[in-house]
């Protein structure tokens, strides 16, 4: 009687896939004890949202040069020029 009492209990502790950022995760994860692993996995998310990061900053970049273009009234096109040659040859 107390393992039906407890597999019950194991089914209502379970988490549920729930939604994060509109989108439904997946399979909840392992529990982890191992401060090792921990470490780990926390360094690995790190590493990510670095990356993420740096994407993004390129992206903003990038469209800030070609609103900066566009302000000047330069086509696109020469402002990919521009920038290619360096900051040396804009001032001349």
């Amino acid at each position: 009687m107390a393992e039906a009492a407890g597999t019950t209990q194991n089914k209502t502790n379970q988490a549920k896939p729930g939604k994060v950022n509109g989108k439904t995760q997946g399979k909840p994860g392992r529990v982890i004890s191992n401060p090792n692993e921990v470490a780990q996995l926390v360094m690995m998310r790190i590493d990510q949202v670095n990356s993420k990061k740096d994407e993004l900053t390129i992206a903003v970049k990038a469209l800030a040069d070609i609103r900066l273009a566009l302000a000047q009234g330069q086509p696109l096109g020469s402002a990919k020029s521009t920038k290619s040659m360096g900051s040396d040859s804009i001032d001349s």
